[in-house]
C-alpha cells in the first residue's frame, strides 16, 4: 500500500473514532458540585459574619448574585438576606433580621474559591457613595433601584429571600408553615 493511501486510511479512522465519541455537553455550573459547594460556603461565611441575633434564635441566611456576578478581580457580588428564627408556641418567630449588598473578595486556594472578606456599603449617607465604590456600574439598579421595574425586582427578591430563609428555618426546626 502506497505511503498516500496510509494516510488517507488514518486520517479516516481518526474522524471515525472522533465522530463516535459521545458528544453530550458538560454538566451545567449551576449543578456542579463546585457551585453547589461556593453556595454553601458563602451561606456559612454569612452566617458567622453578617448575620445577627437578637433572641438566642438560629440565624439563617440566602443570597442572590447581582448582575456583575463575579468579577475578574476576585469579588463576588451578591445580596444577602440573614434572618434570626427561633420557636415561640409551636410557631416559628423572626428575630433580628439584616438584608444588604455584599462584595466578598475570595482567593483561589487549589480547586476551589474561599472567602477571605467582605465590603459592605456604610448606613444613611455614606450608603450611595459606598455603593459606587465597592459594586459595579451594573450592579447599581439591583441595589439602588430608581424605577418601578428596578423596585419591583428588588422587592421579589426581598421576597425570595425571606421564603428561602424560612423555609431552612422551617427545616431546622422541624416545622412545616
Amino acid at each position: 500500500m502506497s505511503k498516500n493511501k496510509l494516510q488517507w486510511l488514518g486520517l479516516i479512522a481518526v474522524l471515525l473514532v472522533a465522530g463516535c465519541q459521545s458528544q453530550e455537553p458538560p454538566e451545567p455550573l449551576a449543578n456542579s458540585t463546585p457551585a453547589l459547594m461556593l453556595e454553601e460556603s458563602i451561606n456559612d461565611y454569612l452566617v458567622i459574619n453578617i448575620g445577627i441575633t437578637s433572641q438566642s434564635g438560629e440565624i439563617f441566611c440566602a443570597h442572590e448574585f447581582l448582575d456583575a456576578g463575579r468579577a475578574t478581580d476576585g469579588n463576588i457580588y451578591i445580596w444577602a438576606l440573614c434572618q434570626e428564627y427561633y420557636v415561640e408556641q409551636d410557631s416559628l418567630t423572626t428575630g433580628s433580621g439584616i438584608s444588604l449588598p455584599v462584595a466578598l473578595q475570595t482567593q483561589a486556594k487549589n480547586d476551589h474559591y474561599e472567602i477571605i472578606e467582605h465590603l459592605v456599603p456604610g448606613d444613611g449617607t455614606y450608603y450611595g457613595p459606598d455603593v459606587r465604590a465597592i459594586f459595579p456600574k451594573s450592579s447599581w439598579p439591583q441595589i439602588m433601584p430608581a424605577n418601578e421595574d428596578e423596585i419591583n425586582q428588588y422587592n421579589d427578591r426581598a421576597n425570595e429571600l425571606m421564603q428561602d430563609t424560612r423555609m431552612q428555618a422551617g427545616e431546622y426546626y422541624s416545622i412545616e408553615d
